[in-house]
């Protein structure tokens, strides 16, 4: 197996560790993968970028429960997560311009 699949694979497995845990507190929500890593440009240390919209403001303490969540885990990556609907314009553009839905 080459590095770049087994980048893949752990990026595949800290996307499912993500998606589970946010699904679990926002059932109904969309992931948005965005940043560097959504345009590929980003160095094995980079942050990963997610941005979440339900279709109207997330409550703060839920958003803070799900980074205390991903806190938890093994991933050893920082992992920044936004509220899209509280997003400023210019950063919304950004999500909606290079973001990649992970799944509805």
């Amino acid at each position: 197996m080459n590095k770049t699949e087994s980048d893949k694979e752990r990026f595949d497995r800290y996307k499912k560790i993500l998606l589970d845990i946010i699904y679990k507190e926002l059932p109904n929500c969309k992931v948005y993968l965005f940043g560097s890593r959504a345009r590929n440009d980003h160095s094995s240390g980079s942050d990963i970028d997610l941005a979440v919209d339900i279709g109207v403001r997330i409550n703060f303490d839920k958003i803070y429960k799900i980074k205390d969540l991903i806190e938890e885990t093994t991933i050893p990556l920082n992992v920044d997560l936004v509220d899209f609907q509280t997003a400023t314009g210019a950063f919304r553009e950004e999500i909606e311009k290079d973001g990649i839905l992970w799944k509805n």
